[in-house]
């Protein structure tokens, strides 16, 4: 793995109504009739996975976990949809998704339609935090009640939302009700039924994370472990955020649209968490392999700004290797996040300290020298 600077990677980056199967044999089933209409009705993939083959996957391609000194529960790119445009222009759908990190992953998802996505994180703590997120997809009947669910409180499913319903109306809605210990229990029980049994390290961070959620709400926001005089963005105003190009919400419960695509991926098993370093000798190198097998090329790669510490670190030309490793073609792409240290990017946007570009990944492989920073890296050959 690599050392404890490309750990702060990412501190900085900021169907059924069946129980799912336990995690030794699987994830969850198909939908059943309970699904909602929309989404019952939607076409199968050809691309879904038995539970079993999703949970071999998860295993397989895994690394060890690592020590990390963030809990980042949430992003705190406030310029995620900053490329959001461009993705909808440059990314034709059914390629591959590759991401790292919480919750950005579901809007590049929902905004480029993969065929399957897989999440690498060096934190184990981030599968589990998806495997909450799959549960929730799986249980929630409309977009508030999902939001609901993450952070325990009650809702009255017999009033759905309207399809239509702004964000905005969303979040009214999912904060209607107050959350208490036994609303949080409730859902945390479902959770746990849906998930089936887990080691007692997995459980305990299951409780942490989904307790975070329920502690702040929608109030959330990525925080340090240690004392820091920055303050970052709540969840709820990054789900709000809209696309700086033609000013609509763009985040992945902006819409029904986005959030049945999504449910639908989770049901069928077509976003999988892998515990991966980007520049070690196993995660990366499984994916590529597998994804070759399976006959599949990357369209999209969400880096976030793991490569400024690649670069620092040493790990430089094994982070090229493993993107040399992956299946691509001339339009697959990278989303790259830019933190402002002291240097601001050319398209950095007033109000935010991160900036969200797009490259072409063939123009990395084909960039012999190494970088020497990563404003380098995040202006060369910017997309757009």
């Amino acid at each position: 793995m690599i050392r404890l600077s490309l750990f702060a990677a990412l501190l900085l980056v900021a169907c059924s109504s069946e129980p799912l199967t336990e995690l030794g044999s699987g994830l969850p089933a198909t939908p059943t009739a309970s699904a909602s209409a929309s989404s019952s009705a939607a076409t199968p993939s050809p691309y879904a996975m038995e539970p079993a083959r999703f949970h071999q996957l998860m295993d397989s391609l895994s690394e060890p976990d690592a020590n990390f000194f963030s809990d980042n529960y949430i992003s705190n790119e406030t310029s995620y949809l900053q490329v959001a445009s461009g993705l909808e222009r440059h990314v034709k759908p059914d390629g591959v998704y590759l991401g790292v990190g919480p919750e950005q992953n579901f809007t590049y998802i929902a905004l480029t339609k993969p065929s399957r996505a897989y999440i690498i994180d060096i934190r184990r703590d981030n599968l589990v935090l998806q495997l909450l997120y799959k549960a929730l997809f799986d249980m929630a009947t409309d977009r508030a009640h999902f939001l609901a669910l993450l952070t325990g409180r009650p809702y009255d499913t017999t009033k759905p939302l309207a399809q239509g319903a702004r964000i905005e109306q969303v979040i009214e809605r999912a904060e209607r009700e107050t959350a208490t210990e036994a609303s949080y229990r409730a859902v945390h029980d479902e959770v746990l039924a849906r998930l089936g049994p887990l080691d007692d390290k997995d459980r305990r961070a299951l409780a942490r994370t989904h307790k975070a959620f329920f502690d702040k709400g929608l109030d959330i926001a990525f925080e340090l472990k240690e004392e820091s005089f920055r303050r970052y963005p709540p969840l709820k105003d990054l789900l709000a955020a809209r696309c700086p190009v033609h000013g609509a919400a763009k985040g992945f419960l902006a819409s029904e649209a986005s959030f049945r695509f999504l449910q639908q991926m989770q049901r069928e098993n077509r976003i999988v968490p892998v515990v991966g370093d980007f520049a070690g000798d196993r995660a990366l190198p499984n994916i590529a392999e597998h994804l070759k097998a399976e006959k599949l090329k990357v369209a999209t790669f969400y880096v976030s700004n793991v490569e400024q510490y690649l670069l620092v670190d040493g790990a430089w030309w094994k982070w090229r290797r493993n993107i040399g490793l992956l299946p691509t073609d001339d339009a697959s792409l990278f989303i790259r996040a830019y933190l402002d240290q002291g240097k601001p990017h050319p398209k950095q946007m007033s109000g935010h300290r991160t900036t969200t570009t797009l490259h072409r990944m063939a123009e990395f492989q084909a960039h012999e020298a190494r970088y020497p920073s990563m404003l380098a890296l995040a202006t060369d050959s910017v997309l757009d």
